[in-house]
């Protein structure tokens, strides 16, 4: 038995692995979480003691199959944060497992077995988005990203509405294949429902997105260039000046331009070596200074273009007299400095406001848990950067830029922030009418890690009805169009720049007013389930005594 439990864990870790990008077969994850409901129902049945324990541990099989083969290219940026990460996220998943067999055990009603599963494991997904060690990357509404046609609902659901299709079909078919011999008809009317709930979403959303299309409004055209300056992210970034970069940039641009050109967008950190934010917004910096030189380049085109506004990916730092409430560094001369990944529009006006980014990624960007961990600061993993945790911003607000002769707010998520569907959300609720996507994928080599990350963005145009213009460094950089289709999507380890019109919208669709709803709805439902099996189990307990 324990053979025929270890062969249906490996079962359940294969399909999870192979329907992600860039295997891309995403409608194996409609079953794929089948064989671990076979394995509670066999716990069950033998009786164990330690049922949690042994559930965990079948579980974390499935589960570190599915991490390590999906997001192996981690090690290419840190071996340490690679292991850690497919340790936790995989004891997390089982952890959920685990919790639902145990309460399952509890004496709850049949149908409250999936509500109680599938509750447990949005509000796992949900919590995960929302602490310091967040990793949205395998959260299950993702996997769609590779066939966005199926899932334009999700400009009503987000990615939840995915994960709530997922797992329902999973126990549908589970009910299937446990009453195919001994309840036949009973079969029948589930693998009918089944049938009903895969098909009428994909109906659904194939019309929506064709409905879509058709109704498009192309107004207020503009013309928008995307640069792909590849450059090597771990030497070569951070032997150039600031200089150096700007003429790479414009090098890329000034082929480009027409007279019709007003939006450039360039990459995360494409001004690479940390400049002082006050004095880029206040304009005190010293133009010949080897920092800021590289401004009097992107001076030099506007001159020409006034029209011009430049999205620039900078790293930026601030400087306190007393002590911030804010990530901070202490310095010698007992100042207080904090430290942010930023992006600015840079325009005729000069650079008149800087987004910081917001969600950081743990380890790499923050320590987690400083008040904990506080004294492992100087671990946190170095890419080229200061040795620090950066400073993020509170929430999203969009760039102004001067376009059509009025201005046109763009929403710039940087790098990781892509994969969050809140945080695109906050953009447009800020008024962004066009999403900018900035990013440096160079961390991760010429593997699946930038094709995924790539793959997120298909989804937030869809979430927000927003068009995203995605810059990468070296990944791929395109145009995405508001229903997820991709538009001139430029290869790995390209030096390039491409030009497309593009449509500024400012309706807001349903996910971007109410958020993750459903996942919120959720995390209550769990923690009333939680509490019923509670429940149930202390009155076990004291019916025993």
């Amino acid at each position: 038995m324990k053979a025929k439990k270890l062969l249906l864990a490996i079962a359940a870790g294969l399909p999870l692995w192979l329907s992600w990008n860039p295997t891309g077969l995403p409608f194996l994850m409609f079953f794929a979480f089948v064989p671990l409901f076979v394995i509670s129902d066999m716990l069950i049945s033998e009786g164990h003691k330690n049922q949690f324990g042994i559930a965990f541990c079948y579980a974390i099989i499935a589960f570190l199959i599915w991490n390590v083969a999906t997001t192996w290219w981690i090690f290419n940026s840190t071996g340490p944060g690679a292991i850690a990460t497919f340790i936790l996220n995989g004891s997390f998943m089982s952890l959920v497992f685990a919790f639902w067999h145990c309460c399952r055990r509890q004496g709850l009603p049949e149908w409250a077995h999936p509500i109680t599963f599938i509750s447990f494991w949005m509000a796992f997904e949900y919590l995960h988005l929302h602490w310091d060690l967040t990793w949205p990357w395998l959260n299950i509404g993702n996997v769609f990203d590779i066939c966005p046609q199926y899932v334009q609902w999700y400009e009503y659901t987000g990615i939840f509405g995915g994960a709530i299709w997922i797992l329902v079909c999973n126990f549908l078919i589970y009910y299937v294949i446990r009453f195919f011999r001994s309840e036949r008809k009973k079969a029948i009317v589930f693998a009918s429902i089944c049938l009903a709930w895969l098909v009428i979403p994909i109906v659904g959303s194939v019309a929506l997105y064709h409905h879509y299309n058709n109704n498009l409004k192309h107004e207020n055209p503009i013309e928008a260039i995307i640069i792909q300056h590849n450059t090597e992210a771990y030497e070569e970034q951070y032997m150039m000046s600031n200089a150096e970069h700007a003429l790479r940039l414009a090098k890329l641009t000034m082929p480009m331009l027409s007279d019709s050109t007003q939006l450039v967008v360039t990459a995360e950190s494409s001004i690479s070596h940390t400049i002082s934010a006050n004095e880029l917004l206040d304009k005190t910096y010293p133009a010949d200074s080897y920092l800021y030189f590289g401004f009097t380049i992107f001076d030099t085109i506007i001159a020409h273009n006034p029209q011009l506004n430049f999205i620039l990916g900078l790293s930026t730092f601030e400087v306190f007299t007393e002590e911030p409430n804010i990530t901070y560094l202490k310095r010698e001369d007992g100042m207080y400095q904090s430290v942010h990944n930023s992006a600015t529009c840079y325009n005729k006006f000069g650079a008149t406001e800087l987004y910081h980014k917001s969600r950081l990624v743990p380890g790499v960007e923050k320590m987690p848990f400083p008040k904990i961990f506080g004294f492992l600061e100087d671990l946190v993993i170095n890419l080229g950067g200061p040795r620090t945790s950066l400073s993020p911003d509170t929430a999203q607000h969009a760039l102004h830029t001067t376009i059509n002769n009025g201005s046109v707010k763009i929403g710039t998520a940087i790098c990781y922030e892509s994969a969050y569907g809140e945080i695109c959300g906050g953009f447009a609720k800020d008024g962004a009418q066009l999403l900018a996507v900035i990013t440096n994928d160079a961390w991760w080599g010429d593997t699946p890690g930038y094709k995924q990350h790539f793959l997120f963005s298909r989804l937030r145009a869809i979430e927000a009805r927003r068009t995203v213009l995605r810059s990468s460094n070296p990944g791929i950089c395109a145009f995405i169009d508001e229903s997820g289709d991709v538009h001139q999507a430029t290869k790995y380890n390209q030096r390039l720049a491409i030009k497309q019109t593009v449509y500024p919208n400012d309706q807001i669709t349903f996910y971007v007013q109410h958020g993750d709803y459903l996942a919120r709805i959720a995390l209550v439902i769990a923690a009333i389930c939680f509490l019923w099996s509670l429940i149930l189990w202390t009155m076990r307990v004291f019916t025993k005594k």
